[in-house]
């Protein structure tokens, strides 16, 4: 039985297959406006001695770069602003609602900051999978409604996992990531910057947040782990099929999965989570292509006491997870880069989103050139430097001030 609660607000496109969604027309002038987009695009990839496409196959492989490669993690609220020209006349749930606006507004901002890569970022984190009632709301990705769908181990009886191509707001996301490879295509930009997917999130964060609630699961972990055991083996399933789907179906060039590891103490008890990770990692590695790499995400501290673990039980590794990184929450920031490089992986790590709305500029540069240090220090060519996610109220020159400070200082 495939289970979903309502979404509230979801709009025209929702309830379709990517079946269903096909093919949509674009009108002469949106194709306009994509056109003049792509062709920004192609000359921002061409300014610099390597392109996007080459810095990118160089990091993972390890190789020699003339910089640091620079991802920006910027979501729907972000990239609907770039796209309004910050009017905030155009809002994030007009995006939700019509998935062109997606394509467009993601496309807009690659071609206005230059980052190294198209980021396509989570459309929903899947607030209504198993029948939690949810709502779009005007500035950011659905909330729930109510309560947390399971409390007893009865409550998981008869609940099937859903798909991605068929369920929830994953055909549009699925449609998002599609058309963009389909214009990337079209203009000649699949050979010169990467796009870059989201099969968020792991599999004790989706617990968490959409099947038995954060407060639940904590005590749950304590007193009736096998109810957190068998929920967790269905969020497990589930980003298993998702994970698959985003680089087979959205026909991304890599992808991530954002983890939470760091909300749950790493004590003995606990560590039999890093195996539903590993299981995520292993199957959606054996599926896809070598040449697409699938990055664990965090943004906690606590993570960082998980890293033993990570190595030691696969979740990140040969066969499994390529790498992992970190957002600017995350102080802790050059332990990553150094397990990392002693670990052949690729690693990455953002400034502060907070940093980024307030500045000063100079405290920017300060945050950036210390990341893009422990890169190029690094005994490895695989580590990077992130930007985001990226807060609604950063503003234009602040973003345009960090993404220079990390070509600058990530310069070899």
């Amino acid at each position: 039985m495939i289970k979903l609660g309502k979404m509230e607000n979801a709009g025209p496109y929702y309830g379709k297959t990517l079946d269903e969604l096909g093919d949509m027309e674009w009108s002469p002038e949106e194709e306009r406006e994509i056109e003049r987009y792509c062709e920004l695009i192609h000359k921002n990839c061409l300014e610099e001695e390597m392109t996007p496409m080459e810095r990118y196959k160089a990091t993972f492989a390890g190789k020699e770069r003339d910089r640091v490669m620079v991802e920006m993690e910027y979501h729907v609220s972000y990239a609907v602003r770039a796209l309004d020209g910050f009017a905030d006349a155009l809002k994030p749930i007009d995006a939700y609602q019509l998935p062109k606006l997606l394509v467009k507004s993601h496309i807009a901002t690659t071609a206005r900051y230059k980052p190294d890569t198209l980021f396509l970022g989570p459309l929903s984190y899947g607030e209504n999978l198993f029948g939690c009632d949810s709502r779009i709301i005007e500035y950011g990705n659905p909330v729930h409604i109510g309560d947390p769908p399971i409390k007893t181990e009865e409550d998981l009886i008869g609940l099937d996992v859903p798909e991605p191509d068929k369920h929830g707001m994953y055909p549009q996301y699925l449609w998002w990531l599609r058309e963009s490879r389909k214009i990337f295509d079209k203009y000649g930009l699949s050979k010169l910057i990467p796009i870059e997917g989201s099969h968020c999130h792991g599999p004790d964060g989706f617990t968490a947040g959409h099947l038995l609630g954060y407060n639940q699961m904590m005590k749950a972990l304590r007193k009736n782990p096998e109810l957190v055991k068998k929920t967790l083996a269905l969020a497990t399933e589930w980003q298993i099929r998702l994970g698959k789907a985003v680089t087979l179906l959205g026909k991304v060039d890599y992808s991530y999965q954002c983890g939470s590891m760091g909300f749950v103490p790493h004590v003995p008890q606990n560590l039999w989570i890093a195996d539903e990770y590993c299981k995520i990692g292993r199957a959606i590695k054996e599926a896809i292509p070598a040449e697409n790499p699938i990055i664990y995400a965090w943004a906690m501290e606590g993570c960082i006491e998980w890293l033993p673990t990570v190595w030691e039980k696969n979740v990140a590794g040969p066969g499994s997870f390529d790498g992992i990184m970190v957002t600017g929450d995350i102080t802790s920031f050059k332990k990553l880069y150094d397990f990392c490089q002693e670990h052949d992986l690729y690693g990455s790590s953002s400034p502060s989103d907070r940093l980024l709305v307030s500045g000063p500029i100079s405290a920017i540069e300060d945050a950036v050139k210390a990341r893009c240090d422990c890169v190029k220090t690094s005994r490895t060519n695989k580590c990077s430097i992130s930007i985001g996610a990226v807060d609604y109220y950063t503003t234009p020159g602040n973003l345009d001030a960090t993404i220079a400070a990390a070509k600058k200082f990530g310069k070899y």
